[in-house]
């Protein structure tokens, strides 16, 4: 039973320190002009994305209670308008890890989940947005001393309501569901920098 306790600290760690050695290499981009970035070595209009998730992950099983989930998100925001609304796209990759226990079973479950988003934002500082793209998701349930794994990847898509704090950030609340045989729901708040 201690595997699964230092299976979750190492997952813990490691989104930290991915948080962290991002946030370090983009450091010099802060003092940079507004609304530029480096792209593969070349100075490219549009801002970088990068911030942290909290979310409640909905399994779909009847009687078992939603798993907190904690993560980061990266992506990068397009220069270009679309429409004559000036709405903007994305693209994002967020991860995301979580647990609960179910009591009544003595069972414990961790999930995993990794997804790519490409994402349209409206204009305005109050913006809704829509995403589709993929989702990779790990499910393992712990009970007694068995365990048992699953891996999908299937299409996903979600929906969301944001607000620009500043130039520099947005707040946003989310739910994003896959189409596979995870069938997981996710609801979700984000705080992100863009710069």
């Amino acid at each position: 039973m201690k595997y699964p306790i230092i299976k979750r600290q190492i997952k813990s760690a490691l989104v930290g320190i991915l948080a962290v050695s991002a946030m370090t290499a983009q450091q010099s981009s802060f003092a940079a002009d507004d609304n530029q970035g480096t792209f593969f070595g070349k100075n490219a209009p549009g801002k970088w994305i990068i911030g942290g998730k909290i979310a409640q992950i909905d399994i779909n099983v009847p009687g078992v209670s939603d798993g907190d989930a904690a993560g980061i998100v990266l992506g990068y925001e397009f220069a270009s308008s679309i429409g004559d609304a000036g709405g903007s796209a994305t693209v994002e990759f967020e991860y995301l890890t979580g647990d609960d226990t179910i009591d009544s079973l003595n069972t414990s479950y961790d999930v995993d989940v990794a997804n790519l988003f490409f994402t349209y934002r409206s204009a305005g500082k109050l913006y809704y947005k829509v995403k589709g793209g993929l989702s990779y998701v790990d499910f393992e349930v712990n009970s007694f001393d068995q365990s048992s794994d699953f891996n999908d990847v299937s299409a996903a898509f979600g929906v969301g309501l944001g607000y620009r704090v500043s130039d520099l950030g947005v707040v946003e609340i989310e739910y994003s569901a896959d189409t596979g045989d995870s069938d997981l729901g996710i609801l979700g708040l984000n705080a992100l920098l863009e710069f």
